[in-house]
């Protein structure tokens, strides 16, 4: 195992490996820094004569869904935390998916979920979000909880949450951090990055990525080359994968991929490669390392536990949006264990789950610090990283 000399830490650690993690109001607990969200599951607060606040119960949750299917992916994720959340607390919890990925379909399964006469409605995603942006007045009884979006005009030039909607953004620079870190830690230096499109959510991951290939970069003393490409597309396809194994061929031996099924593309190019080196894959967004041996890991927003939290949050303020929260976004991460390398499938050499939590506690108590971009304009300083931007 390496050593990691920067790492040492005077902190006392009462960390366990099982789920992503708060401490709630009112209660004291230790951090747990997060690996599987798919497990948790969201335990209320003592009052001050240790007594379990409870909560009324009794009400729907509705889920409306971007994904057709809630097998999988991270719609799937937030129907398990919302449904351990209804369990728990004694809810009743309803899934409205939309038909297809379009902004109309999303906003039949918008207004269906608001008619359905739930209090609230969770959702999320891009399409949602133009589609919350058409009806978040319609139905003033009704609140909303929008993960990665915030409510938008079809041009983009108009963004308005009412009172009744709360957004939660993930911050995917920490998440993509993480990755950048664990993937140099292995001994990967010449890596790629694969993008859907050049939006702010994707520009931060990558942008974490290059700042946690620094961090590893400057410990070990290795020299680091970045490729960078965005697709176009949120579709795996022969033309992705063949650009993918034209890089694999000709020295890339990590893929760090982001967006819709291009995981799939770069799976494709690893099996495929005639290169000598081994090629390894890296996920985002939600734990992908179980799809092939050739998946590294995946670096993880832990939609489970950020939903349960969420509503424990809406719940205890009687069924409604408080004045921090009515109307306003809401950016979560390190702090309330919200981003994390994917647990279950630990498949690091060098990077132990030790040095992981470590790595966690230094970054949630802002030792190291990660910056956001939201373009590729400007990029991170990263000397012992070159990046290569390529079209």
């Amino acid at each position: 195992m390496k050593k990691f000399i920067a790492l040492v830490l005077t902190l006392a650690l009462a960390v366990s490996l099982c789920a992503c993690s708060d401490k709630p109001a009112g209660q004291t607990a230790s951090f747990t820094v997060p690996m599987d969200d798919s497990t948790y599951t969201y335990t209320a607060p003592t009052d001050a004569d240790g007594e379990t606040v409870t909560l009324p119960g009794g009400s729907v949750i509705a889920l409306a869904a971007e994904q057709t299917s809630l097998d999988n992916g991270a719609d799937a994720l937030l129907w398990k935390g919302i449904q351990n959340f209804a369990s728990s607390f004694g809810y009743t919890a309803e899934s409205h998916p939309a038909a297809d990925s379009s902004v109309e379909a999303a906003e039949a399964a918008l207004r269906e979920a608001a008619e359905s006469g739930a209090p609230l409605v969770v959702c999320r995603g891009e399409a949602m979000a133009q589609a919350m942006f058409n009806i978040q007045n319609n139905y003033p009884g009704v609140h909303y909880l929008l993960f990665d979006g915030e409510p938008h005009n079809d041009t983009y030039t108009n963004y308005t949450s009412a009172s009744n909607v709360h957004c939660v953004l993930f911050q995917e620079e920490q998440a993509g951090y993480l990755a950048g870190y664990a993937a140099v830690t292995e001994g990967y230096t010449q890596l790629g990055f694969i993008g859907a499109d050049e939006v702010p959510g994707i520009v931060r991951y990558v942008t974490g990525f290059m700042q946690g290939a620094e961090y590893a970069a400057e410990q070990q003393g290795l020299t680091v080359n970045l490729r960078t490409w965005f697709t176009g597309t949120y579709q795996a396809g022969d033309e992705t994968t063949n650009r993918m194994l034209d890089w694999c061929n000709n020295g890339t031996t990590l893929l760090f991929v982001s967006g819709g099924n291009l995981v799939a593309s770069a799976i494709d190019a690893a099996n495929e490669t005639t290169s000598e080196n081994t090629v390894r894959v890296l996920a985002a967004d939600y734990d992908q390392t179980g799809l092939s041996d050739v998946m590294l890991g995946s670096a993880i927003k832990c939609y489970s536990s950020a939903v349960q939290q969420e509503l424990y949050e809406f719940f205890s303020g009687n069924a409604t949006w408080g004045q921090a929260t009515a109307g306003q976004s809401e950016k979560v991460g390190y702090t309330t264990g919200a981003v994390a390398l994917a647990g279950p499938y630990w498949r690091y050499e060098q990077l132990s789950q030790r040095d992981y939590e470590r790595l966690y506690e230094q970054l949630r108590n802002s030792v190291l610090k990660v910056d956001s971009y939201a373009d590729m304009r400007t990029l991170p300083d990263t000397p012992s990283v070159t990046i290569d931007q390529q079209n």
